[in-house]
């Protein structure tokens, strides 16, 4: 995308192009809130809020940028620049400490993202919920790079077809 040539090159404007290529391919249940369908499912708020701490973590004076994959059944998000609060406090949550404190409050400003730490938590939680695997949480040194892969598999769903090519 980012050398299309279509886009402006601002980050605001690279979340909402990237967020809605993610989103349409995400399944929207039919549900209604009085007369209101509502189509924010909690996959797409977790996704929603995966890219925003990709983009509000990212070191930008590091080399190699953001890179987001997104493939049939699987989602990768990575960026530049380490955990800062540590990977055994982030998946625990309740600390949030944004490399980019500017950009985590304008999204705030315009209604995404949170800022109380339990942003990957809460996405660890709607994977179980849908049953699918685990989320896994990378990171690598030398260059320093935070790699989230989100799978849109089910978990017996993914063993069956591992023992089936087994066979």
């Amino acid at each position: 995308m980012s050398s299309s040539g279509d886009w402006s090159g601002n980050l605001f404007d690279f979340f909402f192009r990237v967020n809605s290529k993610i989103a349409k391919d995400i399944k929207k249940t039919f549900k209604l809130e009085g007369i209101t369908r509502v189509d924010d499912t909690p996959v797409h708020k977790a996704v929603r809020e995966a890219l925003v701490n990709c983009l509000v973590n990212t070191d930008y004076f590091l080399p190699c940028g953001v890179v987001i994959k997104k493939e049939d059944d699987k989602l990768v998000m990575e960026n530049p620049g380490s955990i800062r609060t540590g990977k055994k406090q982030m998946l625990r949550g309740g600390i949030s400490d944004p490399r980019n404190k500017t950009l985590m409050k304008m999204f705030n400003m315009i209604g995404i993202g949170e800022r109380a730490g339990s942003g990957i938590p809460d996405i660890y939680n709607v994977w179980e919920n849908e049953g699918w695997d685990t989320p896994v949480v990378e990171e690598s040194y030398n260059p320093d790079r935070t790699r989230l892969s989100l799978e849109f598999a089910k978990k017996q769903a993914k063993k069956t077809s591992k023992e089936n090519k087994r066979r």
